[in-house]
Parts: C-alpha cells; sequence; structure tokens
C-alpha cells in the first residue's frame, strides 16, 4: 500500500498527477497560439483547429517517449505532433521548456490554492460556529500550562479561526496573483514578442513578472508553502489543546469515539486523542518542507534544474497534507464532546486561586499597586501552601473585601459584555 494513501486528498491528487499535468501542457500551448492569432502574427483558424481537434494522449505516452529523449517537453511535442495532421510546425515555437512547465506549475498552484481555500473557508466557519455556542461557557485559563484567569471555551475556538482566516487572506492573495512566463530561455523574449506574453497570460488567468529569467523565480512561490505550513502550525495549535484537555485529569475534550472503535490492544477501557494527534504528526512533515522551498530560491544565475525533482514531491504532497487536515479538524470540531461540568469543577479545583488577579484589582484600589500585590501573592501563598483551604476564605479573614466585592469576583458574567466585543471585532474581520 502507497504510504501516504490514508492522507491523500483526491483533488488534489487529480490537480497533480501526471495526466492533468500535460492536458494543462497543451493548454498553455493552446493559450500561446491564441495569443499570437489575437495579435495578429498567425491566422485565427490555427489555434480553432487545434483546439477543435485536440488529440488523446496519456502520460503512459509520454513517459515511454521520454525515455529515448530524455527530455520531457520534448517528448510531449513528439507524442502530440504524431497525433496531429496539421499545424504542428507552429507548437512551440520561439519557446523554451519552462516557458510551458513553470506555467504549468503555476496553474497548479492556482487550482489548488482554490480548493485549498474552500477547505479553509468551510473549517474557519465550523470553528466560529462551536466559538458561539462555548462563547460564554466559562472555564480555566491556562498560561504555561499553569491556572491563570477565567476564560471563556469559545474564544479557544475563535482564536484558532481568526489565525486560520489571517493564513487564508494570504493564500487567496497568492491564488489571485500567481504568476506565468513566456519569455523565452533567459527571459528577455528572444524569439517572442513581448505583448503576446501578456495576451497570453490574460487567456489563463495569470499574473505577469516584471523580471523573469528562464523561470519564475522561486522566491515567488516559497511564500505559498510558507503559509500553508503556517496553517499546519495552527491547527496543530488546536490540536495540542484538545489533546491536553482530553488528558484524564482535565476531561473538557473527548475526541469522538465510536461503537466498535478499540483505544489499545491491551488496554480496553482507552480512548485516545488519535485523530489530533494525527494532525500534530502531520504538521511535523508540512512544516519541514519549506525549508525546500527555500533552498530552490537561489538558482545559478538565469536557472538550473536542481529545483525540479524537489517540487515534483513538496508541493503536491504539502497541498495533499494540509487538505487532509483542514477536513480532519473540520469533523474533529463538529463531533468531539466538549463538557462544560468539567470546566467548571476545574475551576473550583483552582481553590479560587483563578480570582487573584481580580481580588488584586479591587484591593490596589484600596492600598495601591505594590501594597496590594504583596498582600495577595502572600494569601496566594497560604493556600497554595495549605495553611488555608481557599482563596475566598483567606480574602475573607483578611478582611481586605467586603461581602459583596468577594461575591463580585467570582462572578464573571461582568465578562461577557467584553466577550462579546471581541466576537463583533471577529466578525468584523471575517467580513460578516
Amino acid at each position: 500500500m502507497d504510504i501516504l494513501s490514508r492522507y491523500r486528498d483526491t483533488s488534489i491528487e487529480n490537480i497533480w498527477n501526471e495526466d492533468n499535468r500535460y492536458n494543462l501542457f497543451y493548454e498553455v500551448e493552446l493559450a500561446y497560439l491564441k495569443a499570437e492569432a489575437m495579435l495578429g502574427k498567425i491566422p485565427a483558424d490555427i489555434p480553432e483547429y487545434l483546439e477543435r481537434n485536440r488529440p488523446f494522449f496519456s502520460a503512459e505516452e509520454i513517459e515511454a517517449e521520454e525515455k529515448i529523449t530524455r527530455h520531457e517537453v520534448v517528448a510531449f511535442i513528439n507524442v502530440i505532433s504524431r497525433k496531429l495532421d496539421k499545424y504542428t510546425e507552429y507548437l512551440h515555437r520561439g519557446l523554451t521548456s519552462s516557458d510551458i512547465m513553470d506555467t504549468v506549475f503555476s496553474l497548479q498552484m492556482k487550482q489548488s490554492l482554490r480548493h485549498i481555500n474552500a477547505l479553509t473557508d468551510e473549517t474557519i466557519k465550523v470553528l466560529t460556529e462551536k466559538a458561539v455556542q462555548f462563547k460564554h461557557n466559562a472555564c480555566t485559563g491556562r498560561t504555561h500550562g499553569v491556572h491563570a484567569e477565567p476564560y471563556f471555551f469559545g474564544l479557544r475556538f475563535l482564536t484558532v479561526a481568526v489565525a486560520l482566516k489571517r493564513a487564508l487572506n494570504m493564500l487567496t492573495a497568492f491564488e489571485q496573483s500567481i504568476p506565468g512566463k513566456l519569455s523565452g530561455a533567459l527571459g528577455i523574449y528572444t524569439n517572442l514578442d513581448p505583448d503576446i506574453e501578456s495576451e497570453f497570460l490574460r487567456i489563463l488567468g495569470l499574473s505577469a513578472l516584471p523580471v523573469s529569467t528562464q523561470i519564475v523565480p522561486r522566491d515567488v512561490y516559497a511564500p505559498v508553502l510558507f503559509y500553508v505550513a503556517l496553517e499546519a502550525s495552527i491547527l496543530d495549535k488546536l490540536a495540542q489543546d484538545m489533546r491536553i484537555l482530553q488528558i484524564t485529569e482535565i476531561g473538557e475534550a473527548q475526541e469522538e469515539f465510536k461503537r466498535g472503535q478499540a483505544g489499545s490492544s491491551a488496554m480496553p477501557h482507552k480512548r485516545n486523542p488519535v485523530r489530533w494527534e494525527r494532525i500534530s504528526g502531520l504538521s511535523r512533515v508540512l512544516r519541514s518542507q519549506v525549508s525546500v522551498a527555500l533552498e530552490n530560491v537561489p538558482l545559478w544565475f538565469e536557472r538550473d534544474i536542481s529545483h525540479s525533482s524537489t517540487e515534483r514531491i513538496v508541493y503536491p504532497l504539502c497541498f495533499d497534507l494540509i487538505a487532509f487536515m483542514l477536513r480532519e479538524t473540520k469533523s474533529l470540531v463538529s463531533n468531539s464532546v466538549f463538557d462544560s461540568s468539567r470546566m467548571l469543577a476545574n475551576m473550583s479545583n483552582s481553590k479560587n486561586l483563578l480570582y487573584s488577579s481580580r481580588a488584586l484589582s479591587l484591593i490596589q484600589q484600596k492600598l495601591g499597586r505594590e501594597a496590594a500585590y504583596k498582600r495577595v501573592q502572600d494569601l496566594s501563598r497560604q493556600v497554595l501552601d495549605g495553611e488555608v483551604e481557599d482563596f475566598i476564605e483567606a480574602l475573607r479573614s483578611s478582611g481586605l473585601l467586603s461581602e459583596e466585592e468577594l461575591q463580585s469576583i467570582t462572578d464573571v458574567s461582568d465578562l461577557h459584555a467584553k466577550v462579546d466585543l471581541i466576537y463583533e471585532r471577529a466578525a468584523a474581520f471575517f467580513g460578516n
């Protein structure tokens, strides 16, 4: 079995398979002839005929020819020329292989980004729905893994949704602006009219570069992979939080566990967050590919081919993985169980130390910041050292706050309006 088969995305596979790639080769050759015809360089019936009489060819035929030519584009031209009865002399005239291959690569990138961006948008919607569901559900906020202040569970989803939206904005910009080229062997239009490139790129829906060499400079493509990896890291952040929340002693989250599923071959009771763990694992693979994209930027002079072999592996792999991770995240967020009662129980387990900052805010109005901090810190120490059972009791014994004030610091409903404001700002950012 293909080791990657379980992580493949059908749409991405269809974009990057060789049949689609060679079909795009033909589309690009045809776009070149259409551009020439538009500018009156050749008769319009030439591209019309070649489009109407598009030959059938397979990747296997081209690969067999390449074993003879040892040159992919020459093999492609040879195969289709044998299947056409006229006008083959116009194919690839004045072009270099990278005019075809890089433009096709850009088209594949554009198609992949369209698919990934749609999946990202769907995942953001699921996250925001869950964020709204748990908008005012109080829980334990943690910094450095340690109980900090009261927090609201929905914000954990909203934070990730906003982060994904930031990445989506960048990837959408790349989708809309990714360039192709038709500038010849060194990018100086030696045997081409520069005006043809403009029309050619317009036909294909690609942008133009101010300067190219034999290829599209690889600094154009590297940021795409970075932002795909950034999305993976954002999903990993959520995955790690969910994995921690499923630790037995916390128990605020439970990954979907279906009847008949097994968590361990030796321990029948186990229900492990294996799908979240898989997202964390795949994010490591995806992040590690960014360095390859960066290594492809410093090519020799006007081009060498050291980038080609890596790109055939890295870009399809990364698009496959991020598509899988987005679909998994969408499913997990929709179907996992989140336990509000455990959230409240965990807040109680803090012995009310979660409210120390709220107590400090009131006490410093009476004693000043420094003195108030020292008093509250000492009361907290007494609770942590077991001298006093509960922080509220320690405050009560200190006489620093009235009963009304003690009740106010444990009632976090006053924060709801502020949380609502955060959600409103997020909605504006999403464009809702």
